[in-house]
């Protein structure tokens, strides 16, 4: 397997497969996440280096994208959001997902950022490190509650990287995320 930034000219094939990966779940229809996709490449919050595919004898396997994050309207240059996560169905349970988020954890680390946060299955993203985000003093927005407390997490990037960073989570900056 190898891990790689997304070209520029991938990015409607990438956006389709992030869609075919969803679209057949118990909890989507695939339309929200590839419209996330096209709407983080379209912000601010966008970091080329942190939307990558892995690959596997040239055919792409799997897709994630880091992007930064505003907790109560700040520290967007610290925290990152981990959304959407990806792998083909074929592949699912056989070390992708791992091998990806482990090397895109250990990259970001190595850019300087402080945290991430993910919204997700705890007993998924625990085994990386990632914990109840309440526990560092990080919140969900009223405006987008997730279906539990615990669904809601983040990881230190860094010893005490979350330290001095607080607040609320308010994933209404992307239309693709508003209820």
């Amino acid at each position: 397997m190898k891990i790689r930034p997304v070209k520029k000219e991938e990015y409607r094939y990438v956006e389709d497969f992030v869609y075919e990966i969803f679209r057949n779940t118990t909890f989507s229809d695939g339309v929200i996440e590839k419209a996330l996709v096209r709407e983080i490449r379209e912000k601010a919050y966008y970091i080329p280096q942190l939307d990558l595919v892995v690959e596997e004898e040239g055919k792409i396997i799997g897709h994630f994208i880091l992007s930064k994050l505003p907790i109560s309207h700040k520290h967007e240059h610290e925290i990152l959001m981990l959304s959407p996560v990806s792998v083909v169905k074929d592949q699912q349970q056989q070390g992708v997902g791992t091998f990806m988020l482990e090397e895109g954890i250990t990259l970001a680390a190595e850019m300087g950022f402080k945290g991430i946060v993910v919204e997700g299955d705890p007993r998924y993203y625990h085994r990386f490190g990632f914990r109840t985000s309440t526990a560092f003093g990080i919140y969900a927005s009223e405006k987008n509650l997730p279906p539990s407390e615990e669904n809601l997490m983040a990881m230190e990037l860094s010893e005490k990287g979350l330290e001095n960073i607080s607040g609320e989570v308010d994933y209404s900056i992307y239309r693709a995320l508003r209820h």
